[in-house]
Parts: C-alpha cells; structure tokens; sequence
C-alpha cells in the first residue's frame, strides 16, 4: 500500500494529500505511462541502443534496459518511478544507495543516479527526521607553536577536581608545556585553591626551573577569570589566552593530558580498591 497525490497519482511527500492505494495498480499504471512516452520517443531510444548497448527490444514492443524498463526523458515519469520506490509508507524512506538498488532492477535510465541523489537530497520529510550521520565540523584553529621556545614558555593549566580524597588533597592542577617538550606537571591541591593559591604553587613548583611564561592558555574556570588572575598577568607581561565556550579547542592541549591522566588514574584506582593500596597524589 502506497500514498498518492490526487493530482498525478504518483506518492507525494505532503502529508496531508495523502490517500492509500494499491502497490500492483500504481506500478501497473506507472508501466502504462513510460510505455506510452517511450512510443513518442523512438528516434530517441534507437540513439540509446546504440549507445548502450544492453538496450534491447526485449518483448519485441517495448525498451528495456536488461530486465529494467527504459524511462525515456520525461521528470514527471522519473519523479514517479522515484517516490515509488522511496516515498510509500513500507519503504521507510531508503537512502540514497538502496533507493537506487531497488529502481535499477526494475527502471533505468541514464545518469539515474544523479537524478535520485538530487530527489532525496531535496526531500524534505527525509531532511528532517533523519540522523546526519557525516556531521560538519568546525575548522580547526591549532596554536602555532613559536620557534626555538623554551620549555614551559607558553603553558596551558587545567584542573582537574571531584577525586577521591588522597593526602589531604581532592584537585590536579595540571601544567602542561605547549611549544618546546609537551610535559605537563601535576601538582596536587584542593579545591578550593583560590587565584593566589594557584600563583603560589606556580612559584614553588615551575619558577625556579623555567621562570614566568609568556603565554598562559586556559579555560574559563574562576582560577584564571578572576580580577587577581588579571592583573597578575598583566603586571608580569603574560599574555592570557582564555578559550570560549565556542572554541574549546584553543585549550585542547590540557585537555588531552587531562584525559590521559584521568584514565590512569581509573586503572590505579581499580588497582588499589584490590590491593588495599592507599592514596595516588
């Protein structure tokens, strides 16, 4: 059973015209219809059965393309044979690929694919409902590194938080160097490390081996946003880099030492839960 439009009798994508008719008398009646264009059409198909050479005269009356019959120039009839196929209630709406499947063993005719990518590209129920399975992506904007940097001259710091309690710490503040080694420090604190907080672990930890950056990339955590975080930077000449929530790339760095670090820590924490081993920071 199939849906038409009481207009040309071929099924329609609007919904609201449609009415239920039988699969047999639709085909029959789209057969009727190509046979009689392809009687108006004969200096054409002669040319076609020259040029393709599976074109016969298959019932002595009437073209056909192997088993397929051959759709003469005429989109009404093409348009019909198309929604046939991918339109009716049982289809389900195929793809591009098995609509054409499905066609080639009944009709043919030439470029027929780019005919029905064209159709069910321009479908709009098909647009609509179905998942995009080749989503666009945005371009990416990588940071250029900067030739002959030194190590942790430019640096991205993330956090990571919400861990089990270790050592009187429950946060990673993680340094990662972006131009020179891509190191990264992991230097435990707690969570509630204020702005000056951090500062005072960069200037144990990181100053005395490789002095102040030039650059810092981070995201948009209040540890880097604050008024403190600001002016710090601003006084010391360091240029911030803070990514948007629309360009989380720009922190993409971090963010994949984070993600290794968390998966270690997933395996330790599994190792210790067996073995009774305490803590990790």
């Amino acid at each position: 059973m199939v849906g038409s439009h009481p207009g040309n009798g071929w099924p329609s994508g609007d919904e609201e015209h449609i009415q239920i008719m039988d699969w047999d008398m639709l085909e029959h009646k789209l057969d009727s219809q190509i046979k009689i264009s392809q009687y108006q059409n004969q200096d054409k198909l002669k040319n076609w059965a020259i040029a393709f050479k599976k074109i016969t005269l298959a019932d002595g009356t009437h073209y056909y393309h192997g088993n397929a019959l051959v759709v003469v120039v005429d989109n009404e009839l093409r348009r019909g044979v198309t929604s046939l196929f991918h339109n009716q209630l049982t289809a389900g709406h195929p793809g591009i690929s098995k609509t054409l499947q499905l066609i080639f063993l009944y009709y043919w005719w030439p470029n027929m694919k780019a005919f029905i990518t064209e159709y069910i590209q321009g479908y709009a129920t098909c647009q609509m409902n179905k998942v995009n399975t080749y989503p666009s992506h945005p371009p990416l904007s990588p940071i250029t590194p900067v030739e002959n940097a030194c190590p942790f001259e430019t640096i991205a710091m993330d956090f990571i938080t919400k861990l089990l309690p270790s050592g009187g710490y429950n946060t990673i503040l993680m340094i990662t160097d972006i131009d020179c080694t891509k190191a990264s420090m992991f230097l435990p604190c707690k969570e509630a490390i204020d702005s000056e907080g951090v500062t005072q672990l960069y200037l144990t930890h990181v100053l005395p081996h490789y002095g102040l950056p030039k650059k810092i990339i981070s995201d948009q955590d209040p540890w880097f946003t604050s008024h403190f975080g600001k002016e710090l930077c601003r006084l010391l000449d360091i240029c911030q880099n803070i990514s948007t929530a629309y360009h989380p790339q720009t922190d993409g760095a971090s963010e994949r030492a984070n993600q290794s670090l968390e998966q270690t820590f997933g395996c330790s924490a599994k190792h210790n839960k067996t073995t009774g081993t305490p803590g990790y920071l």
